[in-house]
């Protein structure tokens, strides 16, 4: 989800200049060792990243020159999802609660927040349900911003626009990589990861290092969600009658509550009936939510033999050298993966040709 590009909207759709909107940088090691003195928890490397970005806005030399009046690190609690029939949409319980974490973290000793002149901003957010989003932020800012209920309801309603529209955006880009692979016989890497594990300084670069070896990356929002699409991989699923639609995954995982897990699970399912699909499974060092789906997916790409390189327990320590010898092995894996496509599809193209001469 990009929360972070409809918070952006909805902000400029009250007014405020986009010039005074200022979001934290992608995480790097120099960052998070200068902010992580501070925690006095030891969560997931995520949680701990997001409090050394907090430390940065506020006293990294990039924003020296920003004066902020509000620093806004809402607590996410649920979100927008489109896999179906699931138990619940509930976003991660120490992502969700890593802002009061922060806020108590920067505040232990003396309160740098106040020392700034910042008014920290941690209010909970559900993304599940737009009219009570409205609610919860229009209790967040109409003072702060002196904003009405119906100019706070418009812009949700331009923030909401606007989030559709960069998937759509996302998505129509995703099809394009598949179609091209399709066209091509290519191979494409399908990144299965949380929404921070977009981040470089999250991620060590993997993705970077797929690219360098001229591999195409696609993250799960784009790839394409409309059924007309879905169907031409889903459809034996649905006629056989183990799921009910294309964005079910209980013939594989029924006790199914975390979003972003659910859509890990749906798309390998996904990635396991694309033949030009290969996968990066991320997940980071004491990922709760993620840990019931080593198994699940492992099966899923096991079955359908998708190649996958599984890279679980990423944390702090970032192993360069390891990272990048298990990039260059699997992108070999990946070339006698291509190899074999091609050849089957060379198999597939003589067996029409001999089918057409004998009904000649």
């Amino acid at each position: 989800m990009c929360i972070r590009d409809s918070r952006r909207t909805y902000l400029e759709a009250l007014d405020i200049d986009p010039k005074n909107i200022v979001f934290s940088d992608f995480s790097n090691e120099d960052m998070f060792l200068e902010g992580a003195k501070y925690g006095s928890v030891d969560s997931c490397y995520p949680a701990k990243v997001a409090q050394s970005d907090v430390y940065a806005l506020m006293y990294a030399k990039k924003f020296a020159k920003k004066q902020f009046d509000h620093m806004w690190f809402p607590a996410v609690t649920q979100l927008p999802g489109y896999v179906k029939h699931t138990m619940g949409q509930t976003s991660c319980p120490i992502i969700a609660g890593t802002p009061k974490v922060v806020y108590s973290a920067f505040t232990k000793e003396r309160d740098l927040f106040e020392e700034k002149g910042i008014d920290y901003v941690e209010d909970a957010l559900n993304f599940d349900n737009l009219d009570l989003l409205k609610k919860q932020l229009f209790s967040t800012w109409k003072t702060k911003l002196k904003i009405t209920e119906d100019e706070n309801n418009w812009a949700v309603d331009q923030a909401w626009k606007a989030l559709a529209q960069n998937d759509a955006d996302i998505m129509r880009e995703g099809r394009e990589i598949l179609n091209e692979a399709v066209a091509n016989d290519e191979i494409v890497l399908l990144l299965l990861g949380r929404p921070y594990h977009s981040d470089p300084g999250l991620n060590h670069e993997v993705l970077d290092e797929f690219q360098s070896l001229g591999f195409k990356t696609l993250s799960m929002r784009s790839i394409p969600k409309d059924e007309a699409y879905l169907m031409n991989y889903f459809k034996g699923d649905i006629a056989n009658g183990y799921v009910e639609s294309a964005y079910d995954i209980r013939d594989v995982w029924a006790e199914n509550y975390s979003t972003n897990s659910t859509q890990k699970v749906w798309a390998a399912k996904f990635a396991a009936r694309h033949p030009n699909i290969a996968v990066v499974d991320l997940s980071s060092f004491k990922c709760g939510h993620d840990a019931p789906t080593y198994a699940i997916i492992d099966k899923i790409l096991g079955a359908s033999r998708t190649p996958h390189l599984t890279l679980h327990d990423i944390d702090a320590n970032k192993p360069g050298g390891s990272i990048k010898i298990r990039v260059k092995t699997f992108a070999y894996t990946l070339e006698q993966y291509q190899k074999r496509l091609i050849n089957e599809e060379k198999k597939e193209y003589i067996q029409i040709e001999e089918q057409e001469e004998m009904r000649v």
